[in-house]
């Protein structure tokens, strides 16, 4: 005689093994966007800096200096006084950075630009409070075609606004969403 044995089912159903998967890939994405959010916050504070950083050193290297005709990135990288952050050329957002004398024949002041910078960090950067920040040599900030400057600014011509630059004329300005160009110039 064959011995019939009952088994009864302790497993979880497809159902509640589905239901699992999907709460666990929710708190996954969720954790990953607070992650993604918490970094795109980094970087955004680091380009500022960057900016910060990179005019300090221009600015102290060249005090002595008649003119800026001699900025450039390689003097500043081979002295070792180059932020470090920026030793590669590349800004936080893997953009180009670059530095130079304005204009390049008198050089009476120097630039630094900053390319492919996304949306919302051309914004903050061309909102950026000079008046504040260490006493500004700002002299004009140029957002992809559009020019500001200060009032009496000798140093560039046709300027499209007056600085401070107003939110509303920066956000029309900073239209590309991984590919705005910032240069400023300083004296």
């Amino acid at each position: 005689m064959k011995r019939k044995l009952k088994f009864n089912e302790a497993g979880r159903s497809m159902i509640e093994a589905i239901g699992y998967i999907s709460v666990m890939i929710t708190i996954t994405v969720a954790a990953a966007a607070a992650v993604n959010s918490g970094y795109y916050k980094f970087r955004l504070s680091r380009i500022n800096q960057q900016l910060t950083d990179l005019k300090k050193v221009v600015s102290q290297r060249y005090v002595a200096a008649e003119d800026y005709k001699e900025v450039d990135m390689q003097t500043l990288i081979d002295e070792k006084i180059m932020p470090w952050s920026l030793r590669n050329g590349t800004h936080a957002f893997n953009g180009d950075a670059k530095i130079g004398p304005y204009p390049e024949d008198t050089g009476l002041t120097y630039y630094i630009e900053f390319d492919n910078v996304p949306r919302d960090a051309c914004i903050e950067l061309g909102l950026r409070v000079w008046l504040v920040n260490d006493g500004s040599d700002l002299d004009a900030m140029k957002i992809n075609n559009k020019t500001w400057a200060w009032k009496f600014s000798n140093s560039v011509d046709n300027a499209a606004y007056e600085l401070p630059a107003k939110t509303s004329d920066v956000g029309k300005e900073c239209t590309d969403e991984y590919d705005n160009t910032l240069t400023w110039y300083f004296n």
